[in-house]
């Protein structure tokens, strides 16, 4: 029972980040029945990270709302779409780099966003023995794929 419920929680999540129906939730959200449910910290982390991009330019972008869409293409003067976001820095995990991708050619460009309520990650020290110096680690939340990820 605990684990339908939670289910269906992930999925309500899915459909306020998105706007998509239920359905459409349910069916594009891969949740495994026997898996835990996320933190909030993680749930936010996924929701920011995981998106389509909408199908035209009269709806709100489904990234949450913190995008800049609508520059224009320097080579073919089209509109470009919010496409993708990514986790962007090793160590600032407040960070993200958004992808704008234009409508018109296939002209690309991307740039760093700070969202600091939607971290895709966690900063910990480490206290080393000795009195040396703490290591600090930076660990990507479960589920989140970072392109480069810290080490």
């Amino acid at each position: 029972m605990t684990t339908n419920r939670v289910r269906k929680g992930v999925i309500r999540g899915r459909m306020a980040a998105s706007g998509e129906s239920y359905v459409v939730a349910a069916r594009r959200m891969a949740v495994p029945r026997g898996a835990k449910a996320p933190d909030a910290r993680t749930a936010a982390a996924l929701r920011t990270r995981y998106w389509e991009p909408a199908e035209s330019f009269d709806v709100p972008c489904p990234c949450g709302g913190t995008c800049a869409p609508g520059e224009r293409c320097e080579r073919c003067h089209a509109t470009c779409r919010h496409a993708a976001r990514v986790p962007g820095s090793r160590v600032d995990v407040e960070v993200w780099r958004d992808r704008y991708d234009c409508t018109g050619c296939a002209n690309t460009y991307s740039f760093e966003v700070t969202l600091p309520d939607r971290p895709w990650g966690v900063v910990r020290t480490v206290p080393q023995r000795g009195g040396r110096e703490p290591i600090v680690r930076v660990e990507v939340f479960e589920g989140v794929d970072h392109p480069d990820p810290p080490r």
